[in-house]
């Protein structure tokens, strides 16, 4: 079995991220959502656009689970698949965080992210979106 640290890391990743209970990626979705929707010359598009996007919010959604089927999918000849499911459980978690790391600096100012930064270091969610950051990238 190939990529055997890979998936301890989507396990260990995925089961503090199941602890922190991890779903911050279906809001960026949905945000994606509201934009595309408010350009107009996109409208023949919207019902493939809706139908990636829903597919894309179920795998969100699953947070750690899909993490550890995607480090699961690493030790398979699925490695792409594997990459991919992790990329998009893990990824719009870091866009939504990062958003929400601008939100706070433009509504409450520099002390604000001080304060933030604090929590997130000291999360479950941290580590998780790392060792699963981590995981993809050392996968081959």
């Amino acid at each position: 079995m190939r990529n055997q640290t890979p998936f301890a890391l989507c396990i260990i990743g995925g089961l503090l991220l199941i602890g922190a209970n991890y779903t911050h990626g279906t809001a960026t979705i949905v945000l994606i959502y509201i934009l595309v929707h408010s350009i107009a010359p996109l409208a023949p598009l919207y019902l493939l656009i809706d139908i990636i996007l829903v597919i894309l919010w179920l795998i969100a959604w699953l947070g750690g689970f899909a993490v550890i089927i995607g480090g699961y999918l690493l030790t398979t000849s699925h490695i792409r698949t594997g990459k991919f499911i992790i990329a998009i459980s893990a990824g719009f978690g870091l866009i939504s965080l990062i958003l929400m790391i601008w939100w706070v600096v433009a509504s409450i100012g520099w002390a604000g992210l001080l304060i933030l930064t604090w929590l997130i270091l000291h999360t479950a969610l941290a580590l998780g979106l790392v060792l699963t950051v981590i995981a993809r990238s050392i996968a081959h």
